[in-house]
């Protein structure tokens, strides 16, 4: 059994197999890395690409809700079961939670929210969280299995956040949409291959600033003939840093006397192709990212040339749409009411603006999906059944109507129901004999009515002298 709450925590607190040591290789403790957390939370604040490559992540994976789908005709619902999803602690918002949970995953791979059991979710920090589990002998061997998850803020954050508690599995939304290849169930940040060039995206942007701070030129070398005293040289740049140092002090003419040489040692930012060098960074931080760098105002790196709404349908297409989808399993344990099979937890992305198309292929898409309805009904097939074919795409779905009239055609075969004229169409008796068809057979242009009585061409009017 699991303990919940206690001052320390050890393994006989989790099961008899789970062994709990003080590194981070154990396969029965997995634990946010804290060197990697800590790199991330830094390059979080201090990168000039990696802020609005996740503010763009968080923006666009909050615009989505959640509803209930019916996995049979993939139709969208809600009840009153999804109130804890929609107001997940007091004043918070479904936008809110998802913005945490994608805040956690890509700073440190992980996010973890416990149920407290009274209509109220609670975020952990992943940091101070531990996944434990243990090796099950099950009929056909022993496998590893989750347990239970160890919540331990530091002590001094218990006065803030509660002693330690370990708590089920079952208790916990733990989502991980990058698996870490050296661990079992614990996640990986997407900026743990790029914390390098986030890092040195850093050190390219604190360069900059120094370069202005100190002197906005490159370094300078005054060579004199002669010998100078301690104390000279260090008046004498005290006197340069303080007149022709920083920003302020830029583009001052520098004069020198006694024969002083000056030399400029060093590279400039255009020597050093400053620019290039930190946009090759910013390429492979965005590429991690998976965020178009059109979005972030930096399309020039890239230089592909696509428009704006290319860009986010392929980003929705390929992250957001897969990280809803992950995140929709993640959260299904919490939603109480799910059975087991038939129904899902799902995403909603109808009102996400930035997923709309304009309002001309709105109208095309509409008018193509009414088309379709129409010859399903003329088909024969219910209504309900041809909304769920069209809404999901799967044939086997259309049900034949058995209300519905199935016209003959004189070879034989169904006829295609097309609207009828008054007069004619099913239950309408025929024609008396000897009548003749609009239309007879081997008429070769329709465009006459089929009697004849298309006007004959007219010759062409004469050019006045």
């Amino acid at each position: 059994m699991l303990r919940r709450y206690g001052d320390t925590f050890w393994e006989g607190q989790a099961s008899g197999a789970a062994v709990l040591m003080s590194t981070y290789s154990q396969p029965d403790r997995e634990t946010v890395l804290p060197q990697l957390a800590l790199a991330a939370n830094n390059l979080f604040g201090t990168s000039s690409v990696v802020f609005p490559a996740m503010l763009q992540r968080i923006l666009l994976l909050s615009e989505a809700r959640f509803q209930l789908q019916s996995v049979a005709n993939k139709k969208l619902f809600g009840n009153q079961s999804l109130s804890i999803l929609e107001h997940p602690w007091p004043d918070g918002t479904t936008g809110e939670l998802i913005a945490r949970m994608e805040q956690d995953s890509g700073l440190a791979g992980n996010a973890y929210i416990w149920d407290s059991g009274d209509d109220r979710l609670v975020r952990w920090r992943p940091d101070w969280v531990t996944i434990i589990s243990e090796i099950v002998d099950g009929p056909r061997g022993p496998y590893r299995q989750r347990i239970g998850y160890h919540f331990e803020p530091p002590k001094q954050a218990q006065a803030s956040y509660g002693p330690p508690q370990t708590v089920p599995v079952e208790e916990v939304a733990h989502w991980a949409p990058i698996p870490d290849p050296q661990a079992e169930y614990r996640g990986m940040s997407w900026l743990t291959p790029v914390i390098r060039e986030s890092q040195a995206d850093s050190a390219m942007t604190s360069y900059k600033t120094k370069y202005l701070e100190n002197a906005a030129t490159p370094n300078l070398l005054i060579k004199y003939s002669q010998k100078l005293q301690p104390g000279t040289i260090d008046s004498l740049r005290e006197r340069v840093t303080a007149r022709y140092g920083g920003v302020n002090n830029a583009f001052k003419t520098l004069v020198l006397d006694q024969g002083a040489d000056l030399t400029v040692i060093g590279n400039s930012l255009a020597q050093m192709d400053f620019t290039n060098v930190q946009s090759a960074g910013a390429e492979r931080i965005l590429a991690a990212s998976l965020v178009p760098a059109v979005l972030v105002g930096l399309e020039s790196l890239k230089g592909a040339g696509k428009g704006y709404e290319e860009s986010i349908v392929a980003w929705a297409n390929l992250w957001a749409r897969p990280q809803w989808r992950s995140l929709c399993g993640a959260l299904q344990k919490l939603v109480p009411g799910i059975p087991d099979q038939g129904i899902r937890l799902w995403y909603d992305t109808s009102d996400i603006a930035a997923l709309q198309d304009t309002e001309t292929n709105q109208a095309q898409v509409a008018l193509v999906r009414a088309q379709a309805l129409l010859v399903c009904r003329q088909s024969g097939a219910t209504l309900d059944s041809a909304v769920a074919f069209i809404r999901s795409g799967d044939p086997s779905l259309l049900v034949l109507d058995p209300n519905a009239p199935t016209p003959q055609m004189p070879g034989g075969g169904t006829q295609h129901m097309l609207p009828q004229p008054p007069g004619s169409g099913p239950g309408v008796p025929p024609l008396p004999a000897g009548s003749t068809t609009r239309l007879p057979v081997g008429t070769t242009s329709a465009g006459d009515g089929g009697n004849h009585t298309r006007p004959a061409g007219r010759p062409a009017a004469t050019r006045r002298p």
